[in-house]
């Protein structure tokens, strides 16, 4: 294998493991990050505007000081809404008439906004800053007195001759003029760092007060908060022969509290300001807050900042204050990432991975497009702002609509995820919308769309089925008619007839009854002329008649049977001597039935 191609092969090898260290050095990084960090930049990412900005100029100047601290470019996609970042909102400012109207110290947020131009990677726009093109150097040191004879000649203030705010104003200054490169020598820089070291309390008097530094001219209360300022500003300005550094760290350590931290004023509450400036004071000195000098039986100067973090991610002032919540959070982030005034952001370190922790979408259905074949519809979704780095999402913040209709409400919503089951949804084109938002009240939103397309049955035709009509049936009434009764014609028995006695009247008698009487004339079987013309219908006659008797034998042989059969029943209770009630035996009331039947049956030609 030649030279060239072993050549190659180095170089690709060299540049490939150079790659993945570059790669695993940013993930560490990234993931050393601890989450009283990453909620803190959760926070101040949350209140970055349309503009770019994070409010007022000062506000902004400190967002960016801790972001740049925590690792992130302010230039990049993360920190960008709408096109526009920190530096393009100050740049469309008028600063000066922003400053004026915002605070009561311009000086200061000169300095501060000199920083975050620095830490921005924007030192050479310091010189024509904002949208008037203002140089943010001159103005800061139009504010230095000059006047001989003055207590506070050389010093920064922000009222001429007045000594308010003097020793922090020009601390700041200090700093600023520092990080900008401004040279040591530099007469006005000279100026401002002699007088601010003639300010230690170090004359006798209170002890408490010894060494310390007060936040407007000596003589006044020292304070940790102007001390621990004051600290880094000499520490970059002078070389430590007109002021005591020992002095100064002994009144620190004295001022701290039990926490760990350290208020603003002797004796007050603990103060985020004020430890987060001793933790970059202590960092000055070359040590480390975490040392057990600077412990306090388990508590830290650093625990004590993390315990002042709020659930949206800021950092409140003081355990009952709020105020300054941007400003504050960032002056944190500055102190929990190390970085003292005295390198920072002159040196604004390695940058981490692109911020992350905010909402984001980890899988989301229906997909866009997605078609469906069913009324049912079911929409899903998982999310994540990496927590317990992040904030964590807020489920009662969370929103979800349907073509413009809030569904929240039904929807079940939890910190990872939301469901909510669609039923009855029409043919057609539809839309549905997810918006997060994290503690922190960073946002994220989809809108995705779908189609419901169930296929319409096709109807067969079915020939229409029609009752079968059956009539109501009624019952034919037939009118009841009373029937009008016959008069029976009583037969009464003339003197000149006998009934004799029939022979069976005797229990012993056997032979056939005789019965005497008229006898009842025979029917002709001769026809009756039926008149001169002629004889065919008296022969017609003559045989209905003789066809009738003969239909009638059988009807009449059983009659005859019967009757025996009774007479003979009779004639057996006769022998017994039964009498019936109103007289007679059975027998004689057989033999008077029978004399009636005759008479009805007698023709009444011969009665």
């Amino acid at each position: 294998m030649s030279r060239k191609i072993w050549l190659v092969l180095a170089i690709s090898a060299l540049v490939a493991v150079s790659f993945a260290a570059s790669v695993v050095a940013a993930r560490k990084s990234t993931e050393n990050r601890v989450r009283y960090v990453t909620r803190g930049l959760d926070y101040l990412h949350a209140r970055q505007g349309d503009t770019g900005g994070f409010g007022s100029p000062g506000s902004t100047a400190w967002a960016v000081l801790g972001a740049v601290a925590s690792g992130e470019r302010m230039g990049s996609s993360a920190w960008t809404v709408k096109g526009k970042n920190a530096f393009d909102s100050l740049e469309t400012t008028d600063i000066v008439a922003q400053v004026s109207a915002a605070s009561l110290n311009a000086p200061e947020t000169y300095a501060q906004l000199m920083m975050a131009y620095i830490a921005m990677g924007k030192a050479n726009s310091i010189a024509a800053a904002g949208s008037k093109d203002v140089n943010l150097v001159t103005l800061l040191l139009s504010y230095q007195n000059t006047v001989d004879g003055s207590p506070t000649k050389g010093a920064i203030v922000p009222r001429p001759t007045s000594t308010f705010d003097a020793a922090v104003t020009t601390s700041w200054a200090i700093l600023a003029l520092h990080n900008y490169g401004t040279s040591p020598s530099d007469p006005s820089f000279r100026a401002a760092a002699t007088w601010l070291a003639a300010q230690q309390n170090v004359l006798p008097g209170d002890p408490a007060a010894y060494g310390g530094f007060p936040t407007s001219v000596v003589g006044d209360a020292s304070n940790p908060f102007a001390t621990a300022l004051a600290y880094q500003a000499l520490t970059v300005s002078s070389d430590g022969t007109d002021w005591d550094p020992a002095a100064a760290r002994s009144f620190l350590r004295t001022a701290q509290k039990s926490s760990g931290g350290f208020p603003a004023t002797p004796g007050g509450d603990t103060d985020a300001e004020a430890t987060a400036t001793a933790v970059q004071a202590i960092l000055a000195m070359g040590e480390h807050p975490e040392d057990a000098d600077w412990t306090v039986g388990t508590n830290t100067p650093i625990s004590a900042l993390e315990s002042l973090l709020e659930t949206n991610g800021s950092y409140r002032l003081t355990a009952r204050s709020h105020l300054r919540p941007v400003t504050v959070t960032g002056w944190v982030l500055v102190a929990l990432n190390r970085k003292p005034f005295t390198t920072y952001p002159k040196n604004p370190g390695n940058a981490h991975t692109a911020f992350k922790f905010r909402p984001l979408f980890k899988s989301v259905s229906p997909k866009n497009g997605a078609k469906f074949k069913s009324h049912v519809v079911l929409i899903r979704a998982t999310y994540t702002d990496f927590y317990p780095k992040g904030t964590g999402i807020k489920p009662s913040a969370v929103r979800l609509y349907v073509d413009s209709q809030n569904k929240t409400r039904p929807a079940d919503i939890g910190r990872y995820g939301l469901h909510l089951q669609l039923k009855n949804v029409p043919n057609g084109d539809h839309t549905y919308k997810i918006e997060l938002r994290d503690n922190a009240g960073n946002t994220k939103a989809i809108e995705r769309k779908f189609v419901v397309a169930v296929p319409t049955p096709v109807p067969t035709h079915t020939p229409t089925t029609r009752p079968t009509y059956y009539p109501t049936v009624y019952p034919t009434v037939y009118p009841t008619r009373t029937p009008t009764p016959k008069p029976y014609t009583t037969v009464t028995p003339t003197p000149y007839q006998t009934v004799t006695p029939y022979p069976y009247d005797s229990p012993t008698a056997s032979a056939s009854p005789l019965v005497t009487g008229s006898p009842v004339p025979s029917p002709s079987t001769s026809a009756s002329p039926a008149g001169a013309g002629g004889s065919g219908g008296g022969g017609s006659a003559a045989g209905f008649v003789g066809g009738t008797l003969l239909a009638m034998l059988p009807i009449g042989a059983v009659v005859s049977y019967l009757l025996l059969h009774r007479r003979e029943e009779l004639l057996g209770t006769a022998s017994q001597g039964t009498v019936l009630a109103g007289g007679g035996s059975p027998w004689q009331r057989f033999k008077q039935t029978l004399a009636r039947s005759k008479d009805l049956t007698r023709p009444s030609s011969r009665e």
